[in-house]
């Protein structure tokens, strides 16, 4: 079992909200740094400070552009200049950008944050001078609440995101047209229109960023508590602590969603029924009322074809069992009647009077129990079922019993004499050739040396010693069986064929062949090892039945523990990197984190792999294969395979997709010319699962597929 549940079941419970510069993230720091200091590992918790206004820069310069586009079709001329300024800023910097000029945007006041940073140094034997460092980063700041996610704007926020560049051309290109008197006035006013339609993807996204700076913090139980525990999950494969995983309870799912609806309704608190005074009267059975129907209502039923005929046969009169002192004394209805049977009233009994029950019925000696299903008994039975034993009649005597009839002798004046034969019919002498082929066709023998040849009966007739004996006469006044046809089974010889001259070398060089194979194959998979003592060492192919046990169910591993003991078979080829994992800070201030961390140690991680952890707890597991909205950048071809092989081997689904609309942390890294990817979780608009949003609890976030990710990572840091 894994240690990521509880990794994620602890996160949630000691770290709250955690936003950047804030004294919460400083605390979810310590509590990160205490986890890794468990594994013998060195834990640094590296500060750092980045411009608090990290992200929202390029907001307002959106914004700028919208109303300088706006302001530039004015008419005023000194405007005109003004609104042209403002709509150009954008699209100046996507050009320096394109030509490899990043402009830092983050200015503000600094936020003080942290990066906590554990590092594997490499051990074993299989260590090398060339065995690559990994990294492995994952955020652990709480991101805010974004309207935009929840809103049904959400499908069309990445390809807002992705059109606002070129958007920013056109944009500038309307602005400037304002200027150009010459063209005529509704020709301008169309290009100024279009110009602040196109501005609109850009406006969108930075409305939601300045309106994200004052919304409350989400949780953050899947962004990005669920990726922290997933890089605490592979520090826990590289080095053990040595805790042992808690079991978790096996929560099994409805099989259709009605079934789960009638859970719910069964949790619901059900009011209980006011408890009865009179347990003695609700205890009473109600009477049941009798009715007898007529042929029209067995007619109208449609049951009974027309031509049945229906007649009703009057009971025979029983007699009259035992009635206890409580019964009624008032006469039965006739036997014509066709009205409902009410049972007769009781009359009232004394009150020190108690109901007969079935032991006092059988202390009196006068009834007994018959166990018969069918109905039938020894003696008559009154209306409860018992045998009533009257003097009259005794159980232990005799009873008569009727005749057994005997059967009738056969007709045959033979019958009963030593001569007698039955008769048997021409079909029954001639069932035993009923599964004879028939010798009139020709068949071919499936187990001749040609299967082509059909049968011919011999020609050469029998010598005298194999004639078979004469049948001998049946008896006097029997008839003579008729005679039984015989089918040969003798196989014809075919003429065989000349001989080969050569067959015999050919022979002769097939058997050389195979022992000199067999000779080659001694002290390996094919013959006896030389030096061994024993014949019985097994040398690979089918393992001997001797080895093999019995498993009972109870002990038969799970599949999550075959898993890890397959995945323990590689541990030297697992520490024999330098594995790095940190726990990134203010990602949400422009990813300051992440660039401190390069800074820092950019010469310690040259030519590393750079893993980056993004809300894998929730949604469909994706690498992304492209990053960046200005200057996208693409993953790692070499990481993206190792990381899809494992998936595949360890039965996960990982698929690929973009994200050209927007920046993540092994961003930074890729324009460091590191060889980075990120494995995000992602939901159905394309977006990352539950981040910005309300939804983002732990009651949404799935431990299990956070434990998936640790194992691909750690499979992929094995095969590297």
């Amino acid at each position: 079992m894994s240690m990521t549940h509880d990794y994620l079941d602890y996160l949630n419970e000691k770290v709250g909200i955690s936003p950047a510069n804030s004294q919460e993230e400083l605390q979810a720091a310590e509590v990160i740094s205490r986890l890794m200091g468990q594994h013998d590992v060195e834990v640094h918790v590296e500060d750092f400070s980045a411009p608090s206004l990290g992200g929202v820069v390029p907001a307002v310069i959106s914004i700028a552009m919208f109303l300088g586009v706006i302001v530039s079709g004015v008419g005023v001329l000194p405007l005109t200049i003004v609104g042209l300024l403002l709509a150009a800023v954008p699209a100046v910097l996507a050009v320096m950008r394109m030509f490899g000029r990043e402009v830092s945007l983050s200015v503000g006041p600094s936020a003080q944050s942290q990066n906590v940073v554990a590092v594997h140094r490499a051990t074993g034997p299989l260590v090398t001078k060339g065995n690559r460092p990994i990294v492995v980063v994952a955020h652990y700041d709480s991101p805010r609440e974004n309207f935009l996610v929840s809103s049904p704007l959400a499908p069309y926020l990445p390809l807002a995101a992705r059109l606002s560049v070129p958007c920013s051309y056109a944009v500038a290109l309307c602005a400037f047209v304002q200027l150009l008197g010459f063209i005529p006035s509704p020709a301008r006013i169309v290009f100024w229109i279009a110009g602040i339609v196109a501005s609109l993807p850009a406006v969108l996204g930075a409305v939601g960023a300045i309106a994200e700076r004052t919304a409350p913090c989400t949780e953050g139980a899947n962004d990005n508590k669920s990726s922290v525990a997933a890089l605490l999950g592979v520090l826990e494969n590289v080095r053990p602590s040595g805790l042992v995983p808690r079991e978790r309870p096996e929560v099994e799912e409805a099989a259709d969603p009605e079934a789960a609806d009638e859970a719910a309704d069964l949790d619901e608190p059900v009011e209980e029924a006011p408890v009865q005074e009179d347990l003695t009267a609700s205890l009473e059975p109600e009477p049941v009322l009798g009715v007898r129907r007529g042929a029209e209502v067995l007619r109208e039923l449609g049951i009974l074809p027309e031509s049945c005929e229906i007649e009703y046969v009057e009971p025979a009169a029983r007699a009259a069992a035992p009635a206890p002192a409580a019964a009624s004394a008032e006469a039965p209805a006739p036997a014509g009647q066709t009205a409902p049977l009410a049972p007769a009233e009781p009359a009232e009994a004394p009150a020190d009077a108690t109901e007969a029950t079935r032991e006092d019925l059988l202390s009196t000696g006068r009834f007994s129990i018959v166990m018969d299903e069918e109905g039938r008994g020894v003696g008559p039975k009154d209306s409860s079922g018992l045998t009533n034993l009257d003097d009259a009649l005794d159980p232990d005597a005799t009873q008569p019993t009727q005749p057994t009839p005997r059967p009738e002798a056969p007709a045959d004046p033979e019958w009963g004499k030593s001569s007698y034969r039955p008769t048997l019919s021409s079909v029954a002498r001639r069932a035993s050739l009923f599964d004879l082929p028939d010798p009139s066709e020709s068949e071919s023998d499936p187990f001749a040396d040609d299967p082509g040849a059909t049968r011919v009966a011999p020609t050469t007739p029998r010598p005298a010693a194999q004639q078979a004996p004469e049948p001998l006469a049946p008896a006097k006044g029997v008839a003579a069986p008729e005679p039984i046809a015989t089918i040969s089974s003798e196989r014809p010889h075919p003429d065989k064929g000349k001989k080969n001259p050569l067959s015999g070398l050919i022979g002769r060089l097939r058997r050389q062949a195979k022992a000199e194979a067999s000779d080659a194959g001694d002290g390996w998979l094919g013959g006896a090892d030389p030096d061994s003592d024993s014949d019985d060492v097994w040398r690979g192919g089918a393992a001997p039945r001797a080895g093999l046990r019995l498993v009972e169910d109870e002990e038969a591993p799970s599949e999550e523990e075959l898993r890890e003991a397959v995945l323990s078979l590689g541990d030297d080829a697992l520490v024999a990197h330098d594995v790095w994992f940190v726990a990134l800070g203010a990602s949400s201030l422009d990813h300051a984190g992440m660039r401190a961390f390069l800074r820092q140690h950019r010469s310690e991680v040259r030519g590393c792999f750079v893993v980056n952890l993004d809300c894998v707890g929730a949604g469909s597991l994706s690498l992304l294969k492209n990053e960046g909205l200005h200057g996208t950048r693409r993953a790692d071809r070499r990481i993206s395979r190792l990381l899809l092989g494992a998936a595949s081997d360890l039965h996960v689904q990982l698929d690929q997709r973009p994200c050209e609309w927007q920046d993540t942390d092994a961003t930074q890294a890729m324009r460091s010319s590191l060889r980075s990817v990120t494995i995000r979780g992602v939901d159905a608009n394309g977006l990352p699962a539950l981040s910005h949003t309300p939804q983002d609890v732990p009651e949404n976030v799935s431990g299990d597929q956070a434990a998936q990710v640790a194992e691909i990572v750690t499979e992929m840091i094995r095969r590297s």
